[in-house]
């Protein structure tokens, strides 16, 4: 059941290393991070239908090279 659950979501990574799913569903969109609201090392930021902006250590490129891959 929890395989199947998580085959509907995918791995992201915090800027602390921890690995947290999120549903692909639910991402509006994608940027790269700039300027000096976010640490250096966010990668790529996520803003999802619920409001929330989650930062990344992955590239936005190799997110969306993964989320071309679930279609």
């Amino acid at each position: 059941m929890i395989e199947a659950l998580a085959a509907q979501y995918i791995i992201v990574h915090s800027l602390d290393g921890r690995a947290f799913y999120v549903n692909p569903k639910q991402i509006v969109s994608t940027s790269q991070a700039k300027g000096k609201l976010v640490v250096d090392a966010v990668q790529c930021v996520i803003y999802t239908t619920d409001g929330r902006i989650i930062t990344i250590a992955e590239t936005c490129e190799s997110l969306k090279m993964r989320l071309e891959q679930l279609k």
